[in-house]
């Protein structure tokens, strides 16, 4: 009886054990290795060749509601050719980047109780936008992982070296320059490792 015990007890511990997966501990917060280069191989993008003329990587980027002309400021253009772009990314002055607590407060919308290295970081993130051959903006890119829980990825500039943790949604670790972090907003989760499955869209074309 004490031996069934023992097992008893040995085979309930490797149950939980068995629950506790690489998902549910992020570990330690790891920049990314992205370098400001974006290439982008766009689904279904050959379609769209006589239709895009350029790409534009802005920040604090706007579309007029009515109007539909959009403004910001640029971090660099290229043609669209071939069914994607590859575009190099200015450096944003650091006068225009936004306080990092502000930032996951208000563009991420993570409310929860965060941990920074350092709160005098400042960053900012790019969008890249479809321009018609005439100049007119009909759309921008998105870089996701589709699904019941979609996953975005933000590139975002960051004037310092920084990580921020919290709980077991949150761990991004930011360096000096061009990063990449990746959102869940349905489990309000932002990490800066890459899941597997993403892929660049027109954004009205995601399904």
């Amino acid at each position: 009886m004490e031996s069934f015990n023992k097992f008893l007890i040995l085979f309930l511990f490797a149950l939980i054990l068995s629950g506790c997966t690489k998902e549910d501990d992020l570990g330690a917060p790891k920049a990314d290795s992205f370098n400001g280069t974006v290439t982008a191989k766009v689904e279904n993008g050959a379609s769209y060749n006589s239709e895009i003329g350029m790409v534009y990587a802005l920040y604090n980027a706007t579309v007029n509601s009515v109007t539909g002309q959009l403004t910001g400021q640029t971090l660099g253009n290229v043609e669209y050719a071939n069914g994607g772009f590859t575009i190099n990314l200015a450096d944003i002055p650091v006068s225009n980047l936004m306080n990092i607590q502000t930032f996951f407060s208000t563009v991420l919308e993570i409310s929860s109780e965060l941990e920074f290295s350092d709160l005098g970081v400042r960053i900012l993130d790019a969008d890249f936008f479809a321009i018609t051959n005439d100049g007119n903006f009909i759309d921008y890119f998105i870089y996701t992982k589709t699904g019941s829980k979609p996953v975005k990825c933000l590139f975002v500039f960051a004037d310092n070296d920084v990580t921020v943790t919290g709980g077991k949604n949150v761990s991004v670790a930011l360096r000096p320059g061009w990063n990449r972090i990746y959102c869940t907003p349905a489990d309000k989760k932002v990490v800066s490792n890459a899941p597997s499955g993403m892929k660049w869209y027109l954004n009205s074309k995601v399904k």
